[in-house]
């Protein structure tokens, strides 16, 4: 200890090491365990459900066996579940398509002026709030039963969440940088496109992500109301059901629920890959 720090008597710490950043074997085996875990917790839960069943019951929850066997196992049903779930994902993508955009346009509108802000967000809650059955047939009467109300279907369930969390993220920009760009003489659309986006971008990305979600779950019920044209796993689940065929009923579920999962994935690595240098909200 110094002379200077003995005088003034100030606890002198010895420095301590930066942590070395996790191996990719550790971040993996963090990353895969938790899921990993839980999912083998629900395989158990499902297996004491299903034994618990009367045995004239039980073909309504199928063993893996016959999952198998009757199901995945098959080739034929193998490309057409492999067919209908590339038909689910280009009506879920379209929806995203015209929602993405559509719905980052009205998140800034409502931040550029207050009285649209108001205006427009009752008409967001209620758009969210409003069962879809009970606007199907103005759908119907409207649209027709092609695809066109498919992917609308896909834009009432993903839209609300992306001008909402856009919406947020902008009016959370340290007003002092803002002042800062006033200073400066910048103008709005400056100011929009360098300080309030970027500062934006990861609740956007959270909303997105949510919408992505909603999007696949979105594109398999509109086909449950919506039956014409080439089938996805919505009409896969529905004629499986029909059919008395729960082995395949059961294989779409787990491919829709992997299609789901599958796009909030992309969404969240995305996220982490723009934002992880400097947002503290992003996976390290």
């Amino acid at each position: 200890m110094s002379e200077i720090a003995k005088k003034a008597k100030v606890e002198v710490y010895p420095p301590q090491p930066v942590p070395t950043p996790p191996t990719l074997t550790k971040r993996l085996i963090l990353n895969l365990m938790p899921p990993v875990i839980l999912g083998i917790g629900v395989i158990i839960a499902y297996a004491l459900v299903r034994n618990s069943l009367p045995p004239h019951r039980q073909f309504l929850m199928p063993s893996a066996g016959g999952l198998w066997e009757l199901a995945l196992g098959l080739p034929d049903f193998r490309r057409e579940l492999l067919a209908r779930t590339g038909v689910t994902i280009g009506i879920a993508l379209t929806g995203l398509a015209v929602t993405i955009p559509t719905a980052i346009a009205v998140g800034i509108i409502m931040f550029r002026f207050y009285t649209l802000e108001k205006a427009i967000f009752p008409f967001l809650v209620a758009l969210q709030s409003v069962p879809v059955m009970a606007i199907i047939p103005l759908i119907q009467s409207a649209l027709g039963f092609g695809l066109a109300p498919k992917v609308l279907i896909v834009v009432l369930f993903t839209f609300f969440a992306i001008p909402t969390t856009l919406l947020l993220g902008l009016k959370s920009v340290d007003k002092n940088i803002l002042n800062l760009f006033r200073l400066q003489g910048a103008s709005w659309w400056v100011m929009l496109r360098k300080a309030c986006f970027p500062s934006a971008a990861p609740t956007l990305f959270a909303g997105l992500k949510i919408s992505g979600s909603l999007a696949v779950i979105a594109a398999i019920v509109s086909e449950l109301f919506f039956l014409s044209g080439e089938g996805g796993l919505g009409q896969l689940l529905m004629n499986s059901k029909i059919d008395f065929k729960y082995e395949q009923m059961y294989a779409a579920l787990i491919a829709s629920s992997i299609l789901s999962i599958s796009v909030y994935l992309l969404f969240n690595w995305l996220g982490n890959r723009l934002f992880s240098h400097w947002h503290e909200s992003s996976e390290k």
